[in-house]
Formats: structure tokens, sequence, C-alpha cells
């Protein structure tokens, strides 16, 4: 892949959104221990892709 800028910001587009609907699930009260895992991981791989964004290749 040639130009990966736009791939990863794709990438932290869909990750802080998929993060936001947990986040979402969280604050409504029905969740169970999977959401909040997956909030966290969605939370990480974001800033993973942020920090990769804004070093440049």
């Amino acid at each position: 892949m040639q130009n990966r800028r736009i791939f990863r910001i794709i990438l932290v587009v869909a990750c802080f959104f998929l993060a936001g609907l947990n986040a979402y699930e969280i604050y409504t009260g029905e969740y169970n221990l999977l959401d909040v895992f997956l909030l966290v991981m969605f939370l990480i791989w974001g800033v993973l892709y942020m920090y990769l964004l804004r070093k440049g290749d």
C-alpha cells in the first residue's frame, strides 16, 4: 500500500466510533465485561493509529 495515511485516518475514525458506541452502552447501563474490554481496546487502537499518523512514515 503506497499511501497509508488515508487508511489510517479511516481506522482512527472507525476505532473512535466503535469506542463511542461501547461507551454509550456502558452509559445506558446495559453492558457486560466484553463491552468494557472492547471500549478500552478501541481507544488504545485509536490512539495508536493517531500516533502513527502524527509520526509520519
